[in-house]
């Protein structure tokens, strides 16, 4: 997405509360005035902080797309069926409706029509729609004629997004950004309704920590061994692995209800479901996996760590008789 070019066209800024409080909503009646300092921390604050593809989602509904309420309010809008106004107030009652969660903070919720954007295709226009729950203070120098005094305020820090999105003009995505999700998750899943748009990254993290967390539930240490070994050699192989590849895999050493329970704690987690055809890189895969394709587990709450092309190729225990406990371990050099 090019933002270069970008432009605030208009802004409003309405005050919502907590209703479960008795904290009340207080619609502005009219847009603010912005001048060319304030378009500036905007376009430098605002937009360029919630452009990436880290924060890419898409909006979905469970039956249809258009009973997405944010999805179909700001269609509406780029359709011309409702002007900046309305929308930002629908906008702002839909959230309101959605602040019922206690550990909910009431805030300020800017909502700005952004113009000028590229998808590199054709120039389009965007919705940001920005809560601040967090007031920073700050001191300002007042010059008072050859004595320089001090003075607090406090307000709004535009390059600290606490939750915000960024609504295209046309098709689901939408950039979106919730830096307090571990007070209360309402703002993707509630207001928004929106899961990430997975990329190379983000799902070759996802798949390594299904990897993971499906090795550290195989008992046997040879087991556990054995599994780790073919991973290493799925993605020490060609340029990209599937997820299913892995996923076989996985289900020589444990049931497929583990791998699907594994599947679908990761994808809460994330925030998207993984394909199971899609490719991810192997050196990505791999990279995530590096501590853990080395750490063996061994028994006896014990773990050792192997440098890499050396694995672990058998175990041998034995008791002294007297408490103690001797562990040799067979290695095999990977060629």
């Amino acid at each position: 997405m090019l933002i270069g070019e970008s432009r605030v066209e208009r802004m409003v800024v309405h005050r919502v509360g907590n209703p479960s409080r008795g904290e009340p909503l207080q619609l502005s009646e009219r847009a603010t005035r912005i001048d060319d300092a304030v378009s500036g921390l905007l376009l430098d604050g605002y937009l360029k902080g919630i452009v990436s593809d880290k924060k890419k989602h898409q909006f979905f509904h469970e039956s249809d797309l258009n009973l997405n309420e944010i999805y179909h309010y700001t269609r509406q809008f780029f359709r011309g069926e409702l002007d900046f106004d309305a929308v930002s107030q629908r906008i702002a009652k839909h959230l309101y409706a959605r602040s019922q969660h206690p550990n909910i903070s009431a805030g300020d919720l800017l909502i700005i029509l952004f113009s000028g954007l590229n998808d590199g295709d054709r120039e389009l226009r965007a919705l940001g729609v920005f809560k601040s729950e967090i007031r920073d203070d700050f001191l300002t120098i007042i010059d008072g004629g050859g004595v320089f005094d001090i003075s607090h305020a406090s307000g709004i820090n535009p390059r600290l997004i606490d939750k915000g999105a960024l609504i295209l003009e046309h098709g689901p995505i939408v950039y979106a950004v919730d830096r307090l999700s571990r007070e209360a998750k309402f703002w993707l899943d509630d207001f928004l309704k929106a899961m990430r748009v997975p990329d190379k990254a983000s799902s070759s993290k996802m798949m390594a920590s299904v990897v993971e967390q499906l090795s550290e539930e195989i008992e046997d240490p040879l087991q556990q061994a054995r599994f780790k070994d073919e991973v290493l050699t799925l993605v020490s192989g060609e340029d990209d692995v599937s997820a299913q590849t892995l996923t076989s895999a996985a289900e020589k050493f444990v049931p497929r209800e583990q791998v699907e329970g594994a599947l679908g704690s990761a994808a809460e987690s994330y925030g998207f479901a993984l394909d199971a055809d899609a490719r991810l890189p192997s050196k990505g895969v791999a990279k995530q996996l590096e501590k853990t394709l080395s750490r063996y587990g061994v028994g006896h709450g014990i773990s050792v760590l192997l440098p890499g092309g050396i694995t672990l190729k058998n175990i041998q225990s034995q008791n002294d008789g007297e408490g103690g406990l001797t562990l040799t371990l067979f290695l095999n050099k990977r060629d």
